[in-house]
């Protein structure tokens, strides 16, 4: 049994969608103090894969955490959506475009919305540290990147 593993029966348990936290309750529900980097950094409640033994703790229970609030010491857990077709969206203006789910959809022959944004993500987050690392002068400080050519869609 993994020292994270009440959390992750706790959160299997829960029946709500969302659970707003304070740091005390978690650890109330751990039955031992969080350590001193999960009051300091919000990183410790990350939600990376593979991810640390705590993130284990609740993405095992299939919920993520979000809105982490240091100076309060809350955090918020929800419920991971998994599965959801494109065809469920939501037309909230505050969620992705739906015109451009539907092209990236039968651009990639990714029909599940949340992997297809998974993909989208990874593939953002990979392209923004490697424009990073070239700013920085990275391992090659001469390499002169061609301007980005942008589709007209």
């Amino acid at each position: 049994m993994g020292k994270y593993q009440p959390l992750t029966h706790y959160l299997e348990a829960t029946p709500e969608k969302i659970w707003d936290a304070r740091f005390s309750e978690v650890e109330k529900v751990l039955g031992f103090s969080l350590p001193p980097s999960a009051h300091a950094y919000a990183a410790w409640w990350a939600n990376q894969e593979p991810g640390h033994s705590q993130t284990r703790g609740w993405r095992d229970a299939g919920w993520e955490t979000s809105q982490v609030d240091l100076a309060s010491k809350k955090v918020r857990f929800h419920r991971r959506r998994r599965g959801a077709s494109l065809a469920s969206i939501d037309p909230k203006p505050t969620g992705p475009n739906p015109e451009l789910l539907e092209r990236a959809r039968r651009l990639s022959g990714i029909e599940d919305r949340d992997v297809l944004l998974d993909a989208a993500l990874t593939e953002f987050v990979h392209r923004e540290a490697s424009r990073r690392l070239a700013e920085l002068g990275g391992s090659m400080p001469d390499f002169e990147a061609p301007a980005r050519e942008r589709p007209d869609w």
